[in-house]
């Protein structure tokens, strides 16, 4: 008896099925991601100029201080969170480019800084910052 040659039989695997499969994956993961827009606050980064020199006679600054029990310090002495705005319009009364600082602790209310901002552009500023009241300064 004669034996067969295998030489000319080859094993092959169909590749077929597992691309089907790969590809239908890929499709899903493409359809079901969720793709997120996250929300970003434009900030305005100043800019640094040597050759600018500080205006002759600058505006005073209005300072509003919100201390660590959320009192309102306007001027050395405390006011009630009601009548910002109207400590802030006499100050604007003198000046009225003064722009004003709202200086808060951070165990205060934020209900209280959201107060005073709203007063002082209700009472006629452009320009209201806000900073970190840092102890001792």
């Amino acid at each position: 008896m004669r034996r067969k040659n295998r030489e000319d039989d080859e094993t092959s695997i169909d590749m077929t099925p597992m691309l089907d499969i790969v590809f239908i994956m890929l499709i899903f993961f493409i359809v079901t991601t969720s793709f997120v827009k996250e929300s970003a606050v434009d900030l305005a980064r100043p800019t640094t100029n040597q050759d600018t020199t500080p205006p002759e006679n600058p505006p005073p600054l209005i300072v509003v201080s919100i201390d660590e029990s959320s009192n309102v310090i306007i001027n050395d002495r405390t006011v009630d969170k009601e009548a910002i705005r109207a400590n802030i319009e006499t100050q604007l009364a003198v000046d009225p480019r003064s722009p004003v600082l709202v200086r808060v602790h951070e165990d205060a209310y934020n209900e209280v800084l959201i107060a005073a901002v709203d007063q002082a552009k209700e009472a006629g500023v452009e320009k209201v910052n806000v900073a970190k009241w840092i102890v001792g300064k």
